[in-house]
């Protein structure tokens, strides 16, 4: 090979080493433990403010690629357990997080913010017994009843409505029938967590009168939300940081009372959000034990570091 070709055949080499390490530095290039991990979650964890765009934005790190997976359910579990991608966005009440000995990473900077469940309601069903039901379980929602459930439908294998009607029987609530009248269609996303919990808001209406129709599993946001507005479905299980984000991308509200506030500003003319509980189920990165043990992984903020 003449002295010209190596030359050549060096530049070639350079340039490919330039182009696989694209966005060093700050922005979390070839120098950072982030560039040389696979991020894998919802289409939508690719451009939401808290998403891929957040995690550059927050801690400055851009990861190898992003693999576009179910939303927090078993693709994205299974993906992490075989090594089909290194980081995920699961949900911190997922019971397979503590089954495969997934490490959860810290969010220091809050790049996530609060995620309570709270109803998002077509208003013109919004009566004020339907209210009244919808805040009764609110009230009565705790994070450790979404592990609960979870762990009911995931890991036991049992059917979404036993376990919805089980809880709210656990409840031993006064009979009232305050949502007589009343009809409404009441939907889901499609993962297990959403499921359930839209099965104990159409149980509970039922209970207290009203006439209830189910359509769950629909989708992501951007199929049950023109939902919502056109009437087609009336009442769906929501998270308040990330539906806040949806109607108002950007917003800089983290904490619990922040996030319901504006969001209760944000949400669109014919919807309203009933009272939230104070169960949350956040978005999370987590990480095999292996990767974070190789790493030294604790907080996304180590994802910034050189490996």
């Amino acid at each position: 090979m003449t002295a010209a070709a190596v030359a050549a055949a060096s530049l070639v080499l350079a340039a490919c080493g330039s182009d696989s390490s694209k966005g060093s530095g700050s922005g979390g290039g070839s120098g950072t433990i982030a560039s040389k991990l696979i991020l894998g979650g919802p289409p939508e964890f690719a451009t939401r403010a808290d998403g891929v765009p957040g995690l550059k934005k927050v801690y400055g790190i851009t990861f190898q690629s992003f693999k576009t997976l179910d939303t927090g359910g078993p693709v994205t579990v299974t993906s992490l357990k075989n090594g089909q991608v290194d980081a995920a966005d699961l949900f911190t009440t997922d019971p397979a997080i503590k089954a495969n000995n997934f490490v959860v990473l810290t969010d220091p900077k809050s790049d996530f913010g609060a995620q309570n469940v709270v109803p998002l309601v077509n208003k013109a069903k919004a009566t004020t017994g339907v209210k009244q039901v919808l805040d009764y379980i609110s009230s009565k929602l705790t994070t450790q009843t979404l592990i609960d459930l979870r762990t009911k439908v995931e890991v036991n294998k049992e059917d979404p409505d036993k376990a919805a009607i089980e809880w709210l029987q656990s409840l031993n609530a006064p009979t009232s029938t305050p949502a007589t009248g009343a009809t409404l269609t009441v939907g889901s996303a499609n993962f297990p967590e959403n499921v359930v919990l839209a099965d104990i808001y159409a149980d509970a209406l039922h209970a207290a009168g009203a006439t209830v129709t189910k359509k769950l599993n629909i989708g992501s946001r951007e199929k049950y939300i023109p939902g919502l507005l056109d009437g087609s479905i009336d009442l769906i299980p929501e998270y308040s940081g990330v539906l806040l984000q949806h109607f108002k991308k950007g917003a800089p509200a983290t904490t619990s009372d922040a996030v319901y506030a504006a969001l209760q500003q944000a949400v669109p003319a014919k919807l309203t959000v009933t009272q939230q509980s104070q169960a949350q189920d956040a978005d999370a990165i987590v990480v095999t034990k292996a990767t974070a043990d190789k790493y030294h992984l604790t907080s996304i903020a180590d994802l910034a570091k050189k490996p």
